[in-house]
Parts: C-alpha cells; structure tokens; sequence
C-alpha cells in the first residue's frame, strides 16, 4: 500500500490501526464519508467534546500566563458547571509540579524508518536536573488505568518521539530514557494523576514496535486490511453499519475511548512547517 508521501503517522491514526486495520484503511487510504453516529447521544457528545476543548485552553492560557482572576471569570462563565469545579481541582494540585522551561501546546515531527511522524503534546517541562516531563490532560468521566494507558499508542509515542527529538528542543547533547516522564491528569481524580516513568528497555521495545508498525501498513495490500477481531469496537465505529456489525451507536456512558476531545483536529498541520528530525 503506497500512503501518500506527506501522510503524517500520529497517535490517533496509528491507534486506529491497532485497533482495526480496516477503520484505518476507510479514514485514511479511502477517505469513506461514513454517516453513521459514534455513540447514540450524539449531542452530548459534542457537548462533552467542546467541553474539554474550552477547559484545554482554560489551561494553556494559565501556562502562558493569563492572570488566575481572569480564568477564574472565564471558568465561572462557562456553560457547564462543571468547568469551574475542574479549574479549582487544577489550581490545587497541578502548580507545585510545574516547575521548569515550559513548551506549551507544542507539536514535534521526525522522519522515523522513513516516514512522518507528529506528536501534539499539551506541556513539555524541561527541569533543572535535565528531566523531561510530559502532561496530558484529560476530561473522561473515568481515570484509566495505568496498564491500559501504558498500552495506548499515545504513551508509547509521545514518550519516544520526545526521547528522539528532545535533545533539539531543550539545546541538550542527549537525553537518556530514565530522563522522560509522562503525566495524565484526570478531572475525574485530580489528586491522583498518573505518572509513567520511561525506561531504556521500554525505549527499546516502542522502537521495534513503531519499526514493526509502520513497516506492516506501508506492506499491506488493498485487501489485506481485516477487520478487528473484537467486535465491541465497532459499537463505537462510524464504518459499523458499512462491514455488517450493527447499525445502532454504543451507549455514550459505556463509551472506552478515554479522551473525548477531537484530537484529530489537532494534527491538520503542514509538515514542512515543522522541524524534522532524522534519527
């Protein structure tokens, strides 16, 4: 399968892979226009999208540094209560752990193995002992589970794509595994964020792993796309009715997908507008 020579691999495309080869085949090499609802409230869904998009600039801001008393109006203000709730639990507990060079909203491309690779970080902190820590924030109505967030494409990524190109950003030589961090914040547990340290053998595996990864796509053929084996995916599929696995969107409360923000949007970006890294 020849992928157009700009396509940009991210965790959300990749992620879609994992889970069924042929979503990835529909979104990205067909480009299907499926009508068909990811879950069966579709409006709350959006409510609940456009929440967590307004709460992610709630804080992008205090990190660029609005003053707290205009975000606390801004968060007061929102439509829904919860909003402000959120923005409180923040201010208690995630200042203290924000100390360091901040690269805020950023995004990182590299040329791996041959192709384009992007990753949209929310915060990069580059510490005085020459750590780096990477946050997320994330507004699901369930804080994940470490195994599960050590599994998901975007751990894996963000942390090796940081390993790789970190050393451009902060002006380091190098940066060593043990050196990187990944942080979620949950609204839904604000004092219990979830901190996943990197490691040499983890680096190691996510780089055969992504190797692996992109090679398998870039070698499939048009019909060598299968469909995922687990079918309670496709509940929460747009292409479910087009392969004959149901008709009716899951329950929006049973939804798995942990971030409810429309991530894809945020990688409608111009590679060549971006650093490339070789490695």
């Amino acid at each position: 399968m020849n992928l157009p020579q700009d396509f940009n691999f991210t965790q959300s495309n990749l992620q879609d892979y994992v889970d069924c080869p042929y979503r990835f085949y529909m979104k990205y090499i067909l480009r299907t226009k499926w009508p068909a609802l990811v879950v069966d409230d579709a409006l709350e869904f959006e409510e609940r999208s456009q929440t967590g998009a307004r709460f992610h600039r709630l804080i992008q801001q205090y990190l660029l540094g609005v003053p707290e008393s205009r975000l606390a109006e801004m968060a007061e203000a929102d439509p829904n209560p919860e909003v402000v709730n959120w923005w409180e639990d923040f201010l208690k507990v995630v200042p203290p752990l924000l100390e360091g060079d901040r690269s805020i909203e950023i995004t990182l491309g590299a040329n791996a193995f041959g192709k384009h690779l992007l990753a949209k970080y929310d915060l990069i902190l580059a510490k005085q002992d020459g750590s780096l820590s990477i946050f997320d924030w994330k507004t699901s109505r369930v804080r994940a589970k470490k195994n599960w967030l050590l599994d998901r494409i975007q751990t894996r990524l963000y942390r090796w794509m940081l390993l790789q190109t970190g050393a451009a950003l902060t002006g380091r030589v190098t940066i060593q595994p043990n050196q990187v961090t990944m942080h979620y914040w949950f609204t839904a547990s604000p004092e219990e964020p979830v901190t996943l340290p990197y490691n040499l053998d983890d680096c190691e595996k996510d780089h055969t792993y992504f190797k692996s990864l992109l090679e398998e796509i870039q070698a499939k053929a048009e019909g060598d796309f299968s469909h995922t084996e687990d079918t309670r995916r496709c509940k929460y599929c747009v292409y479910r009715s087009h392969c004959d696995r149901g008709i009716e969107a899951g329950d929006l409360d049973s939804f798995e997908g942990f971030d409810e923000e429309a991530v894809e949007s945020a990688f409608d970006i111009d590679f060549d507008e971006i650093e490339e890294i070789e490695f």
